[in-house]
């Protein structure tokens, strides 16, 4: 008998290295965007952050191997939902909390509370958006 063998395209190695392939254009898009920052050449900055974004686009899109599989898919699905419950709890219980502190003389709120307020609320939106579409397309 012949023992089965997986084949180069499928093996955890080869894709690994194409998933460090991917993520280096992206990682050096970051720190372009940061030395941009430092060096006040924002646009630069920006600039090679999106090349860098493109050139994981790219990796992803043409490489000869499944970058993903259904173990990445069970990991992404519970850190979104940890992180919709984070915030929810900062929501449910951070935006009345402070809301009540202020009207109560306690504390004065910077306007970045009501933006960060409006933030989550969106990404709530967003999300909850995000799952009745797919729950109606499947």
């Amino acid at each position: 008998m012949s023992e089965h063998t997986t084949s180069a395209t499928t093996r955890p190695s080869s894709r690994k290295r194409y998933e460090r392939i991917a993520y280096g254009p992206l990682g050096a898009g970051v720190l372009a965007l940061w030395i941009g920052i430092a060096l006040d050449r924002f646009v630069l900055g920006v600039a090679l952050y999106w090349a860098g974004g493109l050139g994981l686009g790219l990796v992803q899109r043409f490489s000869p191997v499944e970058l993903y599989d259904e173990r990445d898919t069970t990991i992404e699905r519970k850190a979104s939902q940890n992180t919709m419950n984070g915030f929810a709890y900062v929501s449910v219980l951070g935006t009345p909390g402070g809301l009540a502190l202020q009207g109560s003389g306690v504390v004065t709120l910077p306007g970045e509370f009501y933006g960060a307020t409006w933030t989550l609320f969106g990404g709530f939106v967003a999300f909850g958006a995000s799952v009745l579409y797919y729950k109606r397309r499947t």
